[in-house]
Parts: C-alpha cells; sequence; structure tokens
C-alpha cells in the first residue's frame, strides 16, 4: 500500500468491474476513501468487499447517474460521509454497435446519457464541492477510438469524442478554482465484460473466450496485447494524484501504440 492519495475522498463511477474496480482498488490502495458507483448493488458489494473486507474507507451507491438527481444525492452523501471531495474517475461508458444507419432515438438517448450526460451530471455536482475544498482532479475515461475510429461504432465513437471537447471545457472554466480536468483514452482492454460478452456469443467458456480475445487482439496493437485493467487505472491514478498537479485539459492515449497504427 502506498500514500499517494492519502487522505482524499474520491468518487469511481463504474466501480463494480473492469477499469472501475481497478482504479478504485488502487485508489484505496494508495489511501482515499473510495465511493463505488454502479448500476448493480450486488457487483457493488462485491467488489467493494474484495477492496477492504472491513468496510474501512469505502462506500457503495447503486444509482444510474443519468438521473440528475441521483448524481447530486451521490456527491452529497459522499461529502456527508466522508467530508469532502478530492477526486472523481468518471469511467462509466455503455457501447452501442453498428452504423449510424441503425440507430435509433432511442439507442442515441440511452448512450449520449451514460456516456455523456452523466459525467456531465456527476461533474456539475463534484466541482463545487471540489472548489469549497481548495480544489480537486476530474478523470474522464475516453476511449482511443475517439481518435482514430473503427466500423460499427459510430454512435459510441461519438460520445467519446464528446467527451474530450468537454473535458477540454471544463478545464478551461475551473482551472481557476484549482480543479484539474483530463481524459484517459484506453485502447483495447481484456475486462470481465468484454469476456462474458464474447462468451455469450461464442458459447466458448470464460477461460476460453479469454484465451481466444487475447489471441485476436495480439495484431492491434504495437505491443501485441490488449491492457489490463490495472493498467489502465495507473493513468487514473497519475492524473488523480499530485505528481500531475501541472496537467489539465490533456488527453492520454494508454493504447499499446494503436493510434499510432491507425494514424
Amino acid at each position: 500500500m502506498g500514500d499517494r492519495l492519502e487522505g482524499r475522498v474520491a468518487i469511481v463511477t463504474g466501480g463494480s468491474g473492469g477499469i472501475g474496480a481497478a482504479t478504485a482498488r488502487l485508489f484505496w490502495q494508495e489511501g482515499a476513501s473510495v465511493v463505488l458507483v454502479d448500476l448493480d448493488r450486488a457487483a457493488l458489494n462485491k467488489t467493494a468487499r474484495q477492496i477492504s473486507s472491513t468496510g474501512e474507507r469505502i462506500a457503495v451507491f447503486a444509482a444510474d447517474l443519468v438521473d440528475e438527481s441521483l448524481a447530486a444525492m451521490v456527491v452529497g452523501k459522499t461529502v456527508e460521509r466522508f467530508g469532502k471531495l478530492d477526486v472523481l474517475a468518471n469511467v462509466a461508458a455503455i457501447r452501442v454497435y453498428g452504423p449510424v444507419t441503425e440507430a435509433t432515438g432511442e439507442s442515441w438517448d440511452r448512450i449520449l446519457g451514460v456516456n455523456l450526460r452523466a459525467v456531465a451530471n456527476c461533474c456539475k455536482y463534484a466541482i463545487p464541492r471540489m472548489a469549497a475544498g481548495g480544489g480537486g482532479s476530474i478523470v474522464n475515461v475516453s476511449s482511443s477510438n475517439a481518435n482514430v475510429g473503427r466500423a460499427g461504432m459510430a454512435q459510441y465513437d461519438a460520445t467519446k469524442s464528446a467527451l474530450l471537447a468537454l473535458t477540454r471545457s471544463m478545464a478551461c472554466d475551473h482551472a481557476g478554482e484549482g480543479i484539474r480536468v483530463n481524459t484517459v483514452s484506453p485502447g483495447p482492454t481484456l475486462t470481465p465484460f468484454h469476456i462474458r460478452n464474447r462468451s455469450a456469443k461464442t458459447g466458448e467458456s470464460l477461460d476460453e473466450a479469454e484465451a481466444a480475445m487475447r489471441v485476436a487482439g495480439a495484431p492491434n496493437t504495437l505491443l501485441g496485447r490488449q491492457a489490463e485493467p490495472i493498467e489502465i487505472a495507473y493513468a487514473i491514478l497519475f492524473l488523480a494524484g499530485p505528481e500531475s498537479s501541472y496537467v489539465t485539459g490533456a488527453n492520454f492515449s494508454i493504447d499499446g501504440g494503436l493510434s499510432g497504427l491507425r494514424s
């Protein structure tokens, strides 16, 4: 355990699994009090127990942050319990597959809601709390697709590109309050979500699906493999912590060189 976030309070959305859970665990190990937010309460509780068996410095909220009132509640309850808010990591996201010709009003509403509006909702209520405490750090998780694009991902790519613009604008708006706002753009990352999806589609076991994904992902990056969630979490930790005190409005591509291959 380290002390890079000692005494700080952090909210991590999408905290029940994948990059979100890895980030929450790393924050906690570095001394932060951590609030995990996601939709599945059972999954949240399981992740929280894995991070802190005693329940020390950890809390969970099952909430759909597309609902502005729930985003306000999560931020308010976090400050009520832990006394302040220093870090917000917006990791939660969904994907909708297919070209824009297959998009529907419903699919646009849902993906814009989760991938953009929920982020804005959390920031809206987190920023005043951070400002009251003298500043803070917001880290939004975008995607390498925001910069290079990928077939069949029109709606997802659009939301992740918009998130880069939102981040830059918030960095401009709130630098004077001591609040830094940055993005991390992961490339292919081997998460339980993706493994389960492949298993459901192919009928493979989870182990078989993971092995197949490792092989299939090898040619897609310069490093010849997909990322592990913890590798993305370390980038988020850097931007959340004191080592990045002179970084705001930036986008960190953590993609194994994928952008280099596609540029």
